[in-house]
């Protein structure tokens, strides 16, 4: 009986020593692994933060040098002067005439060319306008004045309209040195009874 109690006691204190053991043993195991575990997340952590600070100053000196490098270009049509009290027509020849006669025949074309120049020199002040004549086929065409403003040839055009009714403002090529100086001022020189005496022959545009 003795024999048997012995050997229950033996049993039981080797069973104690293993359990014993084996929960120190797995102590020891989650101890060590807690402390890898944290010397770990904490290395990686000082890690992760070191290289978010490196980036961020990287970057903010990057942005820092573009800011202070870099060039603000607007579009050239933005940059253009303003305009708007400018004359449209940039090119000097580039204007409008008043034409008072279209005809094929250049003897006539002449004749009107040269009846003009008379009334106009005998007539008018202000402006010596010049009498062309050019072809443009079919038709010999009479243009008078040089003129870069438009509301100038409609001014002067009115007068005209006085011995021409059929005068009327065309866009063409000019001699920039006839052009009447913006404060030009038309009007007739003679009296209202021999303008009318003037009016007895107008020509017709064809």
């Amino acid at each position: 009986m003795s024999h048997s109690f012995r050997n229950i006691l033996v049993i039981s204190a080797a069973l104690l020593i293993l359990i014993s053991y084996g929960c120190k043993s797995t102590e020891k195991t989650v101890s060590d692994d807690s402390v890898i575990s944290t010397e770990t997340e904490t290395t990686v952590s000082d890690e992760d933060i070191s290289s978010l600070q490196k980036l961020l100053n990287d970057n903010r000196n990057s942005l820092s040098d573009i800011h202070l490098s870099q060039k603000h270009d607007m579009p050239a049509a933005f940059l253009k002067t303003d305009s708007s009290n400018e004359s449209i027509n940039q090119n000097p020849f580039d204007g409008y005439r008043i034409q008072i006669l279209s005809t094929r025949e250049l003897t006539n074309a002449d004749s009107v060319a040269a009846s003009f120049r008379v009334w106009s020199d005998t007539t008018i002040t202000g402006y010596n306008a010049k009498a062309y004549v050019s072809f443009r086929q079919p038709y010999f065409k009479v243009h008078i004045g040089d003129f870069q403003q438009r509301n100038q040839a409609n001014s002067f055009t009115q007068l005209i309209k006085q011995k021409y009714p059929d005068a009327w403002v065309v866009h063409d090529r000019i001699n920039p040195a006839d052009v009447p100086a913006d404060t030009a001022s038309f009007s007739f020189a003679k009296p209202d009874s021999t303008i009318q005496d003037t009016l007895r022959n107008p020509v017709q545009r064809e």
